[in-house]
C-alpha cells in the first residue's frame, strides 16, 4: 500500500506559477489535460527555462550512474522540458503500435521528427523493459497520490506495466501537485516520485 507522499525539500525559491495552484481541485484527467495544456502553452521561454533548470538540479543526482535508464526527447511545439544536458546514456521510446498504444525503448544518437513531429530514435538497440533501473516520464499533471496526467494514449501505461516492480518511475512536471484526479482506473501505473519546479514528491 502506498504511504502519504512525502516532500523531499531545495533551497526555497519564488514561486514561478502560482496561478496553476487553481489547479488543486478534484477533475477529471481530460480536464485537466485542456487546462494544464493551456498554461503551459502560455509559458514564456525564460520561465520554461527557469523551470527546467529547477527540475534538472533535483533530477541529476537520483539518477545513480551505471544504472539503466529509460528518457524521453521534448516536444518542442508542447513546450516539453529538454534532458538533453543530462549526461549518461539513455534509451528513447519509439511507437511500435499507434492503433495498439504500445512503443519500445530504444538505445540511439540518432532521431526523426514522427508524424506528430516526435522526435524517435532511428536504428539502435532495443531495451527490454525489465531491464530498466529508471523510468523517466513526461507529465502534464499528477496528483499527491502519484497519479498521472499524459497525453491520454496509454503507451507508458502498457510499457510501464511490463518493467520490473522495483524499477523507480519518476514524472517530470512543469507544474505542482494537484489535489486528487478524480477518473483514476485500474489500469494505470502510479508514480514512484515526481518532480516539480519546487520539490521532488517521494510517493514511496
Amino acid at each position: 500500500m502506498r504511504q502519504k507522499y512525502k516532500i523531499i525539500p531545495n533551497i526555497s525559491r519564488e514561486d514561478l506559477y502560482s496561478e496553476s495552484k487553481s489547479l488543486g481541485l478534484n477533475m477529471k484527467k481530460a480536464e485537466i489535460r485542456k487546462i494544464v495544456t493551456a498554461e503551459r502553452s502560455q509559458l514564456s521561454e525564460q520561465a520554461c527555462a527557469d523551470r527546467e533548470a529547477a527540475i534538472l538540479s533535483y533530477l541529476r543526482p537520483l539518477l545513480s550512474e551505471g544504472s539503466i535508464i529509460a528518457s524521453f526527447k521534448a516536444i518542442p511545439h508542447r513546450k516539453e522540458i529538454s534532458l538533453d544536458s543530462l549526461e549518461g546514456s539513455f534509451a528513447f521510446p519509439r511507437v511500435t503500435s499507434e492503433v495498439a498504444g504500445t512503443m519500445e525503448m530504444v538505445y540511439s544518437d540518432q532521431f526523426a521528427n514522427s508524424r506528430w513531429g516526435i522526435p524517435e530514435p532511428i536504428g539502435g538497440h532495443v531495451v527490454e523493459p525489465t531491464e530498466f533501473d529508471v523510468v523517466l516520464i513526461p507529465l502534464l499533471a499528477f496528483d499527491v497520490k502519484g497519479h498521472r496526467v499524459g497525453y491520454g494514449k496509454g503507451f507508458y501505461d502498457r510499457y510501464l506495466a511490463a518493467c520490473r516492480p522495483d524499477c523507480l518511475k519518476i514524472g517530470i512536471s512543469f507544474f505542482d501537485s494537484l489535489a486528487s484526479i478524480d477518473d483514476v482506473e485500474a489500469h494505470d501505473i502510479a508514480l514512484d516520485m515526481a518532480i516539480c519546479p519546487t520539490q521532488v514528491y517521494d510517493f514511496r
